[in-house]
């Protein structure tokens, strides 16, 4: 046994488990992120899309006074918002937690630092 290794059975130091959910907190924003970037880049690559296809006509009227690219851009802009509404949901649900729990771990630790109690 090494000068340097834990005896078996003990819990790794409070300065690891802070790095792991540190690390795990930016993975998750991270995945958060990456899926709102993919749905905000559907958003609005559909519509150009649209509009470079030969044959379809973004300007034909559909429903009354509503065309083709009146209704795909409405559809953008409602899946922008409704992207916005779940990151702000997913980010309040899975990282705000972690990170409320980091925030008072470091200040536990350094009040403890400093002899504060």
């Amino acid at each position: 046994m090494y000068i340097h290794d834990r005896p078996p059975g003990s819990r790794p130091p409070q300065a690891a488990t802070d790095h792991l959910a540190l690390q795990h907190l930016r993975r998750t924003s991270g995945k958060l992120r990456v899926r709102l970037l993919v749905l905000n880049l559907s958003a609005v690559g559909v519509p150009l899309l649209l509009d470079l296809i030969p044959g379809i006509r973004l300007a034909a009227p559909v429903f009354g006074p509503f065309t083709l690219g009146m209704l795909v851009l409405g559809t953008a802009a409602l899946t922008l918002v409704v992207a916005a509404l779940w990151y702000e949901r997913a980010c309040r649900v899975h990282c705000d937690p972690r990170a409320e729990e980091l925030r008072g771990r470091a200040a536990a630790s350094e009040s403890a630092l400093w002899g504060r109690s």
